[in-house]
C-alpha cells in the first residue's frame, strides 16, 4: 500500500487517544506514521499503530506534487527508517497483553521440510558403512533404563582357579631373612654361625647416629614434623615394642591392615561407590607379594579389604612362599575371597577375563629390610622379578610398601640389575625411611605421594633408647590412623 505513503492524517484510537502524522508504510496488520503528534503534546518521530487499535482516520492533507521540471535537490531527502527498538515505548502493555500471539505452527507449514531433507539426502555421498554410527550398532536397540553390560558383576572372578597351590617350578629362596635375626638371637644354632653372629652385631650397633637430622617430612595436615628412621631403627622399635610391652608384631600387623584398607577404600570411591546394591563390578586390587615381612603386611591388607566382598584383591608372589607369617596371612587371604596366580601369564590371562580394571598395583616385594636380590637364586629368577616389575611399571597407580623394591631402603639408590619399581604413592609403615626422603627430594616433579600409617607403636617405647628419642611425637596420630606427609 505505498500509495498511501505521504499522506497527513489523524487516527483515532479505540481507547480514545488522537494521533496525528504522516503514513509512511500501511498494510493489512499495522500503520507506520512519522512525524507524530499526540493528543496530549508530545512528539515522536516515527510511530506504529496495530490495525486492531484503530477506531477512526481522517486525511488531513495529500502528500506534495513534485514539478517535472524541477531540478533535483542538491541534498537527497532523508529515508525513513523504522528503528525496531523504539517500537515498543509508547505501546500500552495491557492492549499488548490483548493482542493474539505469534502462529508459529501457520508458519512453520510454509516450510517445505520433506523437500529440503530430500534434498539433503541427494546430494549426500558418505557411504553407510562409513559412518560412526554404523560402528556403535548394536542387535539389540537399549531401553533408557536399560544397562548396556547389564551383569557388569557375572564376569569369571568367582570361577578363576587357584592354581597357586601348582607352584613346584617357583624358585625356593635361600636368602637370610634379617628380620628374624633380632627374633633367633638367643638361639644356639644361630650363635655358633659366625656370619650369622656378624649380621646380629652389626643389626645392634649404634650406627643409627649416622643418620642425617636434617632428614624429615611434614604433616599435611597439622603442620608436625615427622622425621625419618633407619632399617635398623625400624627394627629396634619392633623389638622393644614386643619385649618391653608385649606389643607383638601380629597386633602391629593388624594395625596396620586396619588403618590402610580404611584409606584404600577412600580412595577407590568410599561409601559411594563401594555397596551391594552398585550394579558396576567391584574395583580390583594386585598385590605383588614377597616372601618376607613386607608380603606378610601386603596380605593383610588384601584381607582387610576383600573381606566385605566390596573390593576385588588378587595376589601375585615372587618366589614360593616358605616364610610362617607369609603362610598365615595367605591362608587368611584366601579364605576371606582373595585369589593367587602363580605367574604373570596367568594374571594377565584372569584380568582379561574380567569387567574390572586394574586400579591399584601394591608393591609388597621388598620392603625395608631385605631386597630382591636375596629372593633370586639365578638369572631365571632375576628374568622373573624384572618381568613382574616391568607389567607393575606399566601401571596407572602403584603404590609401594616403606619404599619401591629395587631400591636401597637407606639411600634410595637402585640395587636390582638397574630396574627398580616407579611407584606413584609410597606408603610408610610406623616411620619414614630415609630412603623415601631422598627419593621424594629426587623426584620433586613426579609428584610422588607419601603417606604415613600408624602402626599402634606405644610411646613409651622411644623413652627407652637414646636413638628413639627423636619419635616422641605425641600428636602426630590422634584422630585418623594415616597421615600425608609433605
Amino acid at each position: 500500500m505505498s500509495q498511501f505513503s505521504g499522506f497527513g492524517v489523524e487516527v483515532e484510537l479505540k481507547d480514545g487517544k488522537i494521533i496525528s502524522g504522516t503514513v509512511a508504510k500501511a498494510n493489512g496488520k499495522s500503520l507506520t506514521l512519522s512525524d507524530v503528534i499526540f493528543s496530549d503534546g508530545g512528539t515522536s518521530q516515527i510511530f506504529k499503530v496495530k490495525g486492531t487499535r484503530l477506531k477512526d482516520l481522517k486525511v488531513v492533507s495529500t502528500p506534495k506534487q513534485t514539478s517535472p521540471t524541477a531540478k533535483p535537490a542538491n541534498k537527497p531527502s532523508p529515508k525513513i527508517e523504522t528503528p525496531a527498538v523504539n517500537d515498543w515505548q509508547h505501546d500500552d502493555a495491557a492492549v499488548i497483553k490483548n493482542q493474539e500471539d505469534f502462529d508459529f505452527q501457520e508458519n512453520l507449514r510454509m516450510f517445505n521440510k520433506q523437500d529440503v531433507f530430500a534434498k539433503l539426502k541427494e546430494q549426500d555421498q558418505v557411504g553407510q558403512n562409513a559412518r560412526l554410527v554404523a560402528h556403535n550398532i548394536r542387535d539389540k536397540k537399549i531401553e533408557t533404563d536399560e544397562l548396556v553390560i547389564p551383569d557388569a558383576k557375572q564376569d569369571n572372578w568367582d570361577s578363576l582357579e587357584e592354581d597357586s597351590t601348582h607352584t613346584e617350578y617357583l624358585p625356593i629362596t635361600k636368602s637370610i631373612n634379617i628380620t628374624h635375626l633380632l627374633q633367633t638371637a638367643g638361639d644356639t644354632e644361630t650363635k655358633n654361625d659366625p656370619m650369622l653372629t656378624q649380621l646380629q652385631r652389626a643389626l645392634k650397633s649404634p650406627r643409627s647416629s649416622s643418620v642425617s637430622k636434617g632428614a624429615g617430612f611434614v604433616a599435611a595436615s597439622t603442620g608436625v614434623a615427622v622425621p625419618c628412621a633407619s632399617p635398623v631403627q625400624l627394627l629396634e622399635i619392633e623389638r622393644v615394642s614386643s619385649e618391653s610391652f608385649g606389643f607383638t608384631s601380629k597386633l602391629a600387623l593388624e594395625h596396620w591392615a586396619i588403618h590402610a584398607s580404611q584409606f584404600v577404600k577412600q580412595k577407590l570411591g568410599g561409601r559411594v561407590r563401594l555397596h551391594v546394591q552398585n550394579s558396576n563390578p567391584q574395583p580390583l586390587v594386585i598385590i605383588l607379594a614377597g616372601d618376607n615381612r613386607c608380603g606378610a603386611r601386603g596380605l593383610a591388607l588384601g584381607r582387610a579389604l576383600c573381606q566385605s566382598s566390596l573390593v576385588r584383591v588378587m595376589a601375585l608372589f615372587t618366589n614360593t612362599p616358605e616364610d610362617p607369617e607369609v603362610n598365615e596371612q595367605w591362608q587368611l587371604f584366601q579364605k576371606c575371597g582373595g585369589k593367587t596366580v602363580e605367574s604373570l601369564q596367568s594374571l594377565k590371562s584372569s584380568l582379561e577375563k574380567l569387567n574390572s580394571p586394574v586400579e591399584i598395583v601394591f608393591d609388597a616385594m621388598q620392603g625395608f629390610d631385605s631386597n630382591l636380590q636375596d629372593i633370586c637364586s639365578d638369572a631365571s629368577d632375576e628374568g622373573r622379578l624384572e618381568d613382574i616389575i616391568r607389567w607393575c611399571n606399566s601401571q596407572k597407580s602403584i603404590w609401594s610398601l616403606d619404599i619401591p623394591s629395587g631400591l636401597d631402603a637407606a639411600s634410595a639408590m637402585p640395587n636390582f640389575l638397574g630396574v627398580h619399581v616407579n611407584a606413584t604413592t609410597v606408603i610408610c609403615l610406623c616411620w619414614p625411611l630415609t630412603g623415601t626422603y631422598n627419593l621424594k627430594t629426587q623426584l620433586v616433579d613426579r609428584g610422588l605421594e607419601i603417606h604415613l600409617v600408624d602402626m599402634g607403636v606405644p610411646q613409651a617405647v622411644y623413652s627407652m633408647r637414646t636413638s628413639l628419642r627423636k619419635f616422641q611425637v605425641a600428636d602426630l596420630f590422634v584422630a585418623e590412623g594415616m597421615v600425608q606427609l609433605n
